[in-house]
């Protein structure tokens, strides 16, 4: 190795030589790995050591094999060491566009299809096939962002009191009242248990999350989205009340099922005691609303109208944070940026509001 030092004083250039020559002598004791593999082969490879690992959530393994198929027509058969930012570039505009003929992705989703490219190339930097990975500075597509939806109080309301006048299937009416007054996600719902519930304080444990992904999962436990996501919520009144009803109605139908009752412990499960497919109450809610002539939202929408009517009640963002489970308030305040500039142009008109009504006060008569 020859090297030009660019230092100016004898000492400088002294030190700046040493350490080119550390950096040089850790070069040559790194022993080169000479294997050559295409990227689907050792994404392949990668994969089936994940799933022996069992590291990664199940959802997200499962994910990341959804993403094998357009992901190995763009690079799968490139060879690791040949493959380039451009190429990745170039799949990122592949699923933003659909040039494969496929469904164009928005913004997030090809964020996590360079999530799992970014996975196989690290596992290559760790293996020395590659020296860096390829995965930087890429250009997104950005899409526009849908509309999201959410109930007003009044449509709460209605659809609470519609369940309960048609007598709708217990276990869905409750697991709908927990959505509504909590704001959780369906999983962390489905995934509550008995042993969760804390009577005397009137409180839930949130620590599971219970999902289906496919024939191959079926329906599964896993943790909850992110470690905030495990909390403890205070019960609303109206819940405590009816849990003893769905809890009789279990023992019911465990003492007719005999030997044939699966004991999961879960609040939401069917006539057996198995856990419900985390799918079912969006169908039974879908085609109730159908039958009623009313409109349907998402089951996620009763989370974001809790956040919104906490914003508008001037709940701080913190306080918000904890309740749904989010990492920081900034994760809040990112994804309820809309509704935080409405609470805060509301605000605005507050002092003109108090001032207003304190000088009708001193117009009066005495």
């Amino acid at each position: 190795m020859t090297y030009t030092p660019t230092a100016t004083t004898p000492r400088k250039i002294e030190k700046e030589v040493q350490q080119q020559a550390v950096l040089f002598e850790q070069q040559c004791r790194n022993i080169k790995n000479d294997r050559k593999v295409k990227f689907a082969e050792l994404a392949d490879e990668w994969l089936e050591l994940e799933e022996d690992k069992g590291q990664l959530k199940t959802a997200t393994l499962e994910l990341y094999k959804g993403f094998r198929d357009r992901t190995y027509k763009c690079i799968g058969h490139l060879m690791i060491q040949k493959i380039r930012r451009k190429d990745i570039q170039n799949l990122v505009n592949t699923l933003a566009y659909g040039y494969d003929g496929r469904k164009k992705l928005r913004e997030k989703s090809q964020k996590n299809y360079i999530c799992f490219v970014s996975d196989v190339f690290n596992y290559a930097v760790v293996n020395e096939l590659i020296e860096d990975s390829p995965c930087h500075r890429l250009d997104f597509i950005a899409t526009p962002k849908k509309a999201r939806q959410f109930y007003s109080l009044e449509e709460e309301i209605k659809l609470l009191s519609l369940l309960e006048e048609r007598g709708a299937i217990l276990t869905y009416r409750v697991c709908y009242l927990f959505l509504i007054m909590l704001g959780l996600r369906i999983g962390e719902c489905l995934g509550i248990e008995w042993s969760d519930i804390d009577f005397t304080k009137g409180t839930v444990f949130i620590q599971r999350n219970s999902q289906y992904k496919n024939k191959s999962t079926g329906i599964y436990t896993t943790t909850p989205k992110t470690k905030s996501s495990v909390r403890c919520l205070t019960l609303p009144q109206e819940i405590l009340d009816i849990l003893p009803v769905l809890k009789a109605q279990q023992e019911d139908n465990r003492s007719k099922c005999g030997d044939l009752w699966i004991n999961s412990d879960r609040l939401f499960c069917n006539d057996f005691g198995k856990p419900i497919h985390p799918n079912q109450p969006y169908n039974y809610l879908k085609r109730f609303c159908e039958r009623e002539k009313i409109e349907f939202k998402a089951l996620h929408s009763f989370r974001h109208s809790l956040v919104t009517n906490l914003i508008h009640s001037n709940v701080d963002v913190t306080t918000i944070s904890n309740i749904v489970g989010h990492i920081n308030g900034n994760v809040t305040l990112s994804v309820y940026a809309h509704e935080f500039k409405e609470a805060t142009a509301f605000g605005c008109n507050v002092m003109s509001d108090l001032l207003n009504q304190q000088r009708n006060k001193c117009d009066k008569p005495a």
